[in-house]
């Protein structure tokens, strides 16, 4: 029979023999308290698996979450916002205006008429100061009339009422070059005049849109004259008096500035508004300018 120190040196022996990195079985005590870790840690699982099953049967069936809103269509400015929140402004898009032809407008109106009236100068050079036209009347008889022969008759007398007669009375002298059908005047104090209540003289200019002066040279004996000017194409008016209650020539220029919103006329009437003597009572022209 094999003595104990043969066994142990068997048993050392076994030990070594097994080769690296394989591990023996395990003894009893091992095994038993695997097989607990095992039972415990199956009991975990359940327990878990249980209350998940349940909470799920508690809140009823799972929802789907919210999609995520669809984008807005291209000028689509009006998303529904999510629930919750209050509604996000966007900035609406600048409207594109389609190309057109601009308003037409009216033109600025140019209905302009301005008297003023003055003391008449010693002398007077028709053509120096008539750059557009000049008149005169009266040189050589009653129903004369000396004018600017390249004037292009832009000062015009209407028909003239009765009785009309030359006169020679001017205080003033009056010259002038380059005339039609006398050439030229060293000087002269003629006119024309006429008598009574509501007679007197028209002249007439051109208007339009070019501004314009015109002056024209007049008088009154023994009455109180009265000079209107309009525009035939506006509605621009003006009036000046002239008063003399003395029986001599009183002599005065009267300037009209005016400006039309389109070509016409504008028209002077010069007549007597009072005749204070029982004589040839009225009003008196001797010349006219147009520049």
């Amino acid at each position: 029979m094999p003595s104990t120190a043969d066994g142990r040196r068997r048993a050392r022996t076994s030990h070594r023999a097994d080769p690296p990195g394989r591990r023996t079985s395990a003894g009893p005590e091992w095994n038993e308290y695997l097989s607990s870790a095992a039972v415990i840690l199956a009991g975990v699982l359940v327990v878990i698996g249980f209350g998940f099953v349940a909470a799920r049967g508690l809140s009823g069936p799972e929802k789907a979450p919210p999609l995520d809103p669809p984008a807005p269509a291209l000028g689509d400015v009006r998303a529904p916002a999510p629930a919750g929140q209050g509604l996000i402004p966007l900035v609406s898009p600048t409207p594109t205006t389609p190309a057109s032809t601009p308003p037409t407008t009216r033109p600025v109106s140019r209905d302009q008429l301005r008297i003023a009236q003055g003391p008449v100068p010693g002398k007077v050079d028709l053509s120096k100061e008539g750059e557009s036209d000049w008149v005169h009347w009266g040189l050589d008889g009653t129903y004369s009339l000396e004018r600017d022969k390249g004037g292009r008759f832009r000062i015009l007398e209407g028909t003239p009422t009765a009785p009309r007669f030359r006169h020679s009375l001017s205080p003033q002298t009056f010259t002038w070059i380059g005339g039609d059908p006398v050439a030229t005047t060293p000087g002269t104090r003629t006119g024309i005049r006429t008598c009574g209540q509501g007679n007197g003289f028209t002249v007439t200019a051109p208007a339009g849109t070019t501004p314009r002066i015109l002056k024209i040279y007049l008088g009154a004996v023994s009455a109180r004259g009265k000079l209107t000017a309009r525009l035939s194409t506006g509605k621009s008016t003006g009036s000046t008096l002239l008063d003399n209650r003395g029986g001599t020539l009183r002599t005065a220029v009267v300037t009209v500035a005016y400006q039309a919103p389109r070509s016409g006329q504008v028209r002077l009437t010069w007549t007597t508004d009072v005749a204070y003597g029982e004589g040839c009572a009225g009003v008196a022209l001797e010349a006219a300018t147009l520049s």
